[in-house]
């Protein structure tokens, strides 16, 4: 019998061509976890790692089929399955398990890894932070037909606010699920996503995820927040005023924090804040007491952050159609784009913290938008909130970045030969 840690070494041996290659150096962190999972198995015909390996490149490539991805990116893979072993392979809820396995570790080992954008806050040090949401895309081609429709293939993710990691929560069921639907289906262990006993989760949803009840019980059973705004049409009744501080730069722009009641009986906490630079009013619901309402409001603020990761994975990624049409199949792909994902926002940081190679143009122009929005504030009289400084890095991966990966890895370019380039590309507007 095969031992794992043989297979293991087999495969990276083939991988890596006894040269540091830019996919060695992006995959690695995810691959050389496969043998620690439980679900690991011997598969002789096609390996786990190297089916890992096959779904990254299927999500980092621009191809519209499975068919169309074999064909055209076949002759430059290590390992090349048939087009029926590889459908079929997509089906093995065996393999989504070890899928979500290798997710769940990566994610873990990023959390030393990468930096903690929100721990400038020693407020927000007991919270683990999301902001969550879901994420259509067109049905595969062989989708069933439900009512006279093909419908869209939804999942819901989170996004972990402090480092950018990306994970699936569910994926949707029948015509169109809706958030709270959805969020409904999950346990509280999944919801908490591996958080200690004692720890708080916090979650930054918009108003499809408003379920007071189900929010309060969250709350009483399992340490599970939420914050999303408020509804117009929503008649609460005011119970109380907090008092906040009002000197304190991270409040600039609360307008009021109150205690509100719902017509079910459930006590939360509504924040008015104004948009320093435009004056929008903004109103958020939420079932957190301690902290302080500008921290409120800026995680709030930070919830965009998950809109524009399903805008690199439509636009940039190119993932706009579902892989196949069983649901395995469809959890299996969303958990490729999360690993994808994961692994970008790794190689990013590594680029930049050992590399020094960073995307100069973006950062030019974040820091220009800034500029703009203080003297925005200042014409208008306003406060600026010192949350408002912690916007000043780009929040989504460059298209440039993209292209190199996809050049770099179907030309088998060593790191050394393919780093220049990136450092070129960066280096023009």
């Amino acid at each position: 019998m095969l031992d794992k840690h043989l297979v293991m070494e087999n495969f990276f041996t083939v991988l890596i061509h006894s040269i540091p290659t830019v996919y060695h150096s992006f995959s690695a962190p995810a691959l050389q976890l496969v043998a620690a999972c439980p679900s690991f198995r011997i598969c002789p015909e096609l390996s786990d790692p190297a089916w890992v390996s096959l779904g990254i490149q299927r999500a980092l490539q621009e191809s519209a089929t499975g068919r169309a991805f074999l064909q055209t990116h076949g002759p430059y893979l290590d390992y090349c399955p048939n087009l029926s072993h590889y459908f079929h392979t997509l089906k093995s809820s065996r393999r989504l398990r070890l899928l979500q396995e290798v997710n769940q570790l990566l994610t873990r080992s990023l959390q030393e890894g990468l930096p903690d954008e929100l721990a400038r806050f020693p407020q927000l040090d007991n919270f683990d932070l999301y902001a969550g949401d879901g994420h259509w895309h067109q049905a595969a081609s062989h989708d069933p037909i439900i009512d006279g429709k093909i419908y869209a293939t939804g999942h819901f993710y989170a996004l972990d606010l402090r480092r950018r990691t990306l994970t699936r929560l569910a994926t949707a069921q029948g015509k169109k699920e809706h958030d709270i639907h959805a969020l409904k289906r999950l346990t509280k262990e999944m919801l908490r996503q591996g958080a200690p006993v004692g720890r708080q989760v916090l979650y930054v949803w918009d108003k499809a995820s408003i379920d007071f009840q189900f929010w309060h019980h969250l709350k009483t059973t399992a340490g599970i927040y939420f914050i999303s705004l408020e509804k117009e049409n929503m008649a609460l009744e005011v119970m109380g005023h907090r008092a906040w501080d009002q000197a304190d730069p991270i409040n600039h722009g609360i307008l009021q924090d109150e205690l509100v009641g719902s017509s079910n009986g459930v006590l939360l906490r509504r924040v008015t804040c104004q948009a320093p630079d435009t004056g929008e009013i903004r109103v958020f619901l939420t079932t957190e007491m301690t902290l302080p309402p500008g921290l409120i409001a800026h995680l709030y603020h930070r919830r965009w952050r998950i809109e524009k990761v399903f805008d690199c994975l439509k636009n940039k990624l190119n993932e706009k159609k579902s892989w196949a049409a069983s649901p395995t199949a469809k959890a299996a792909q969303a958990e490729f784009l999360c690993l994808t994902h994961n692994l970008i926002r790794r190689l990013e940081e590594e680029l930049a913290t050992q590399e020094g190679v960073i995307n100069q143009p973006d950062y030019t122009r974040r820091s220009k938008r800034l500029a703009q929005q203080k003297a925005a504030t200042q014409k208008a009289g306003r406060s600026w909130p010192s949350t408002w400084d912690t916007f000043q890095k780009p929040v989504q991966y460059s298209v440039k970045l993209i292209r190199w990966l996809r050049t770099s890895i179907t030309s088998r370019l060593a790191w050394t030969t393919a780093l220049p380039r990136l450092q070129a590309l960066y280096s023009t507007l």
